[in-house]
């Protein structure tokens, strides 16, 4: 057996994973007939056949099976390599990919003012999204993640604060509609909801099981744009606590005791605890990292 180029290794898995070459050269940016060239050069170099082909589409063999299997461990490990490299370095430079939740970016601010203050080499990355970023594929340095504490034993996870919402309205629609004294009277009111993954919630899950469906005049699955929704009286929603006390024209619901199981977290890959980017950021963070 040859040598082989780890780039064709990686054009296989993608033609492995979507069996179509077509698909494969649109995921790496590149023309069908690179990839074809590619996934020949492979097969050759390895001596074995990756791939039947037929008007289905590429079919994997035994091999081209195996290579499917073992090939996003490889990739995952690749991609952790540069960080794990620099984290032998003593100073705090490069690049920190942060993903965070849209909801709480703002917990970042006052942290990375100071570390642009104190470590002109270090470049901050956030991506703001509702999705859960692999760690282990090396996409994100530091995840700001809200719920249950994870339990990834690969995972380090520091507690940032408790979560706690409440059920608030807005004195507009207090004008318009006086507020529910029970659960009885809650299908005369309209209601703002999370929608998507977040009505898993357990603090939503207790009044959706209690409201009528067509009750909900408006869902998202964005909590700031829930908030932004019943501060402009369109319905009863959740908000959290601490930023609900900002808004001095929205007023809480009291016959309503939420179900709060939820903390925001500060996770990062247990083989980057040594990254000496990661650790400034918890040493300026400490007054909001536990």
């Amino acid at each position: 057996m040859k040598e082989f180029n780890w780039d064709d290794v990686k054009i296989a898995y993608r033609v492995a994973a979507t069996g179509s070459l077509a698909k494969a050269a649109e995921l790496e940016a590149i023309n069908y007939t690179t990839v074809l060239r590619k996934i020949n050069r492979l097969e050759k170099d390895l001596g074995c056949k990756l791939f039947f082909r037929s008007q289905r589409g590429y079919q994997m063999t035994e091999a081209g099976t195996r290579l499917l299997e073992t090939f996003p461990e490889i990739e995952s490990r690749f991609n952790q390599l540069p960080s794990q490299l620099f984290a032998t370095s003593d100073q705090v430079k490069g690049t920190l990919k942060i993903t965070t939740l849209p909801e709480y970016s703002s917990f970042l601010h006052p942290i990375l003012v100071q570390a642009q203050q104190q470590y002109r080499d270090l470049k901050i990355l956030v991506d703001v999204s509702d999705d859960i970023v692999p760690l282990a594929e090396g996409k994100a340095h530091v995840s700001i993640r809200a719920g249950a504490m994870p339990t990834q034993a690969d995972l380090i996870a520091l507690k940032v604060s408790d979560l706690n919402f409440s059920y608030y309205y807005s004195e507009h629609y207090f004008q318009v509609n006086q507020a529910p004294r029970c659960d009885s009277e809650f299908n005369q009111h309209q209601w703002v909801m999370p929608g998507g993954r977040k009505r898993n919630l357990a603090f939503v899950k207790q009044v959706l099981e209690v409201i009528d469906e067509n009750n909900i005049c408006y869902q998202s699955n964005n909590l700031l744009d829930i908030q932004f929704a019943i501060e402009n009286g369109l319905g009863i929603g959740p908000i959290d606590d601490s930023k609900a006390k900002q808004c001095p024209h929205l007023k809480r619901l009291d016959c309503i005791e939420p179900h709060n199981d939820s903390s925001l977290w500060f996770v990062y890959h247990k083989d980057l605890r040594e990254d000496n980017r990661i650790q400034a950021i918890i040493r300026l963070g400490k007054a909001y990292i536990r």
